[in-house]
């Protein structure tokens, strides 16, 4: 038996050449971004458990990917699914890049490296969405605790001390964000040791970030739970390994097909199937397997397996745009470094934050709004985030497995967005003109010193994604929505969704860790 898994495992680094594996594996998990990396990882621990990981990406052994701060060389490259959004009505008819992690580890081996576990409204909404309390804030407390190993100040309430993840404050913390908090503290926010403790129960405040490092290295799920692992004969991982649909016996799912190194193949699994391939290829492929808008396939040539009418619906986000200034006579911090986050504004949740905003020493602008107002050669921007009420959607545009999806963004399509984006920029404002960040200011703002009605036009020029995509196969126990509360794809058997795609709203700051807490309870439930 050994000398025959051996072989098989041979074969399915060779590349398999278009061969059908039949029974290969029990567990077959499509992604290996955070959430897929956590399931695939927890579930090898159990040696008796065969389990198939499938990346379309290369590999994360690149100093790209090690080093934080380089974070932004990885937009834009083989890293990067690279997709381009549809047309925006209500932001200057703008295609915007929509940036998304591919590789070992997903958007957590590109990102900016922030920890940011959710507000509790987040948890508390999304348990009662689907009717379980097993996704409450409490529930989620005790995920985190078991993931994290926190390097902060104690706070045994609510971090770990011993989990795979290793998080700590941003450090050493450099002056300008110092000034930036202090400034923030002056515009009314109250200062907290950390975003992911008390603060995370409060409607808004301000602290240093938190990061996923170990030794000034990133440390990735893929990293933390199954890098530790690849040398476990359960645990086979393959990379530019395109998924491009699910095979189902009747309803049921028994493996997926795909394109390894350039040759088709089909991997089985006898137990299940786990998508985590994200907000946008996580619809695609369930489009593409016959689960969706019954319509929609049709019109297509697609045969429906599943009429549901949320596949790819739901499509949100935190709205990016940036407070631009001109630098004064103090050094600035490394251009990609954000070591300060705050959070403010009601979205219409009891103490739930509508705004989230970053900072970094460079002039953060789109193409359109360089041409229009021009680019400061020396600047910081305030990086605002935002929660919108209008939500987008993705969708196939034919049956090619190899065509790009339509996806539509929705920003500004409910009018009081844009009102809601002026008044967040106003408050940036407000900390920016602070005494304490006077030394690092200089004398142009971008636009600066204008109307409503004119920043109001500079945010659709400037406005993109915050790469926080979420929505698209959303949890809950209503006819819209697309998995149930244990992760199952209504209506077929053996398949899961766990990723972002299952949120039914952004989560209060950066989507990454709220991921992690997604694939642990998945793979709890598929152990279980």
């Amino acid at each position: 038996m050994d000398e025959r898994r051996q072989q098989r495992e041979a074969e399915l680094a060779a590349g398999l050449g278009g061969r059908s594996i039949e029974g290969g594996f029990d567990v077959i998990v499509c992604g290996a971004g955070p959430a897929g990396s956590t399931v695939a990882g927890m579930l090898a621990a159990d040696e008796d458990l065969r389990v198939l990981l499938l990346e379309a990406g290369p590999d994360d052994a690149d100093e790209r990917v090690s080093d934080p701060d380089r974070w932004l060389e990885n937009l834009g490259s083989e890293r990067d699914w690279g997709y381009v959004t549809e047309p925006g009505a209500q932001i200057d008819h703008r295609r915007l890049p929509y940036s998304m992690g591919r590789g070992l580890g997903g958007g957590s081996s590109i990102n900016a490296g922030a920890w940011s576990r959710g507000h509790r409204r987040d948890w508390e909404d999304l348990a009662a969405g689907c009717a379980d309390p097993r996704w409450d804030y409490r529930s989620t407390l005790g995920v985190y605790r078991e993931l994290e190993t926190w390097r902060g100040e104690p706070d045994p309430e609510r971090r770990g001390t011993a989990g795979p993840m290793h998080i700590q404050p941003a450090q050493p913390l450099h002056p300008f964000f110092s000034a930036m908090l202090a400034g923030a503290e002056s515009a009314g926010l109250d200062r907290y040791d950390s975003p992911n403790g008390e603060l995370a129960e409060r409607g808004s405040g301000c602290a240093v970030r938190d990061d996923f490092a170990e030794g000034g290295e990133r440390r990735s799920p893929y990293r933390a739970l199954v890098a530790p692992r690849r040398h476990r004969r359960n645990l086979t991982v393959l990379t530019r390994t395109l998924v491009t649909r699910v095979v189902f016996e009747r309803n049921r799912a028994v493996g997926v097909e795909a394109v390894s190194e350039g040759r088709p193949v089909t991997f089985r699994a006898t137990r299940e199937v786990v998508l985590s391939l994200g907000a946008v290829q996580t619809p695609k492929i369930l489009m593409q397997s016959g689960i969706g808008p019954a319509r929609d396939l049709e019109s297509l040539g697609i045969g429906v397996l599943e009429d549901l009418p949320g596949v790819g619906a739901n499509l949100d986000d935190h709205l990016l745009f940036g407070c631009v200034w001109e630098t004064g006579a103090r050094e600035m911090p490394p251009p990609t470094r954000a070591q300060a986050v705050c959070f403010w504004g009601a979205d219409g949740h009891p103490e739930s934050p509508k705004f989230v905003m970053y900072a970094g020493a460079i002039a953060f602008m789109s193409p359109e709004a360089e041409a229009r107002y021009g680019k400061p050669e020396s600047a910081f921007t305030f990086l605002l985030g935002m929660r919108l009420r209008s939500r987008g959607s993705v969708r196939l545009a034919d049956a090619d497995p190899a065509s790009a999806p339509v996806i539509e963004t929705g920003y500004f399509d409910e009018p009081d967005d844009l009102r809601d984006a002026v008044e967040a920029y106003r408050f940036a404002e407000e900390i920016a003109h602070a005494e304490a960040v006077r030394p690092y200011r200089g004398s142009r703002a971008i636009p600066g010193g204008v109307s409503d009605a004119e920043v109001a036009a500079y945010i659709r020029t400037a406005a993109t994604t915050y790469w926080h995509q979420c929505g698209t196969a959303r949890i809950g126990i209503d006819n819209n929505a697309v998995v149930d509360a244990e992760l199952r794809v209504r209506g077929v058997e053996n398949l899961r969704v766990a990723d972002a795609s299952v949120l039914p709203r952004v989560t209060s700051g950066n989507t990454m860790a709220p991921c992690l807490v997604v694939g642990h309870r998945a793979a709890g439930l598929i152990r279980g």
